[in-house]
């Protein structure tokens, strides 16, 4: 066969998987007659990230698209740090903030998603993976701090009276409706957030780049048109 770069005259350079591999005499770079696997197109990149929205994983994303998982682990990274937090400018607003459970390479890795959520709006304000410390909750806290809040409420964890102002801070119930059932939107939409089952992330990078396109999609230029064609369908 003929290289596939400089079109030189290639030799055989034994097996690899059960498959022969050649070299080229001349740029010496080894490579396949074919590929089980391409390398993902710009066509591919609204699909990958409409494919995660839908709460596929990356294994069944890479057998319907024969993409590498490196590749699509590449691209959800890349979008993620694209997309930033929302700005919002309004004051004196109601927030709820709320914790959930996941885990990170085996169940005996807990890991948790801490996040707050503007009422009025039901927009993620801010969020955090990681272990349910103070020293992370905080973080979550100070974000929604910085925006002259209303009224904060939270449930009846213990280190929430520690780090909110007891003016702002309220543990009434029923107060957390919305993020709790958004927590139930997110078991259900995200598959490696699902109870009782063996789905999960193996790192915690790449569960926040998936939560971070999940939270501020329309941030994401690729999801444009799939949620402008939703917010149309509304009017």
């Amino acid at each position: 066969m003929n290289c596939r770069y400089c079109d030189a005259l290639c030799h055989k350079k034994g097996m690899r998987n059960g498959r022969q591999v050649y070299r080229c005499k001349l740029c010496q770079k080894s490579q396949r007659k074919s590929y089980i696997r391409q390398k993902y197109c710009n066509e591919h990149r609204e699909t990958i990230v409409m494919l995660t929205l839908e709460g596929m994983s990356i294994s069944s994303i890479s057998r319907v698209l024969a993409i590498p998982k490196s590749s699509i682990c590449r691209l959800l990274l890349q979008a993620a740090k694209k997309i930033h937090s929302p700005e919002l400018k309004n004051t004196n607003e109601q927030f709820e903030i709320d914790e959930l459970k996941t885990f990170i390479g085996n169940k005996g890795n807990e890991c948790w998603i801490c996040y707050a959520i503007e009422r009025s709006t039901r927009r993620v304000v801010h969020f955090i993976v990681g272990r349910r410390t103070k020293r992370n909750i905080k973080k979550v806290i100070q974000a929604v701090l910085s925006l002259s809040p209303g009224k904060i409420y939270t449930d009846g964890l213990n280190v929430y009276p520690k780090l909110i102002p007891k003016e702002l801070h309220s543990t009434e119930k029923r107060q957390t409706n919305h993020i709790e059932r958004l927590n139930l939107t997110l078991r259900t939409h995200l598959k490696r957030l699902s109870r009782k089952t063996i789905c999960f992330s193996k790192s915690a990078k790449m569960l926040a780049a998936c939560l971070k396109i999940y939270f501020w999609k329309d941030k994401f230029q690729y999801a444009r048109p799939m949620f402008d064609h939703c917010n149309n369908a509304r009017m």
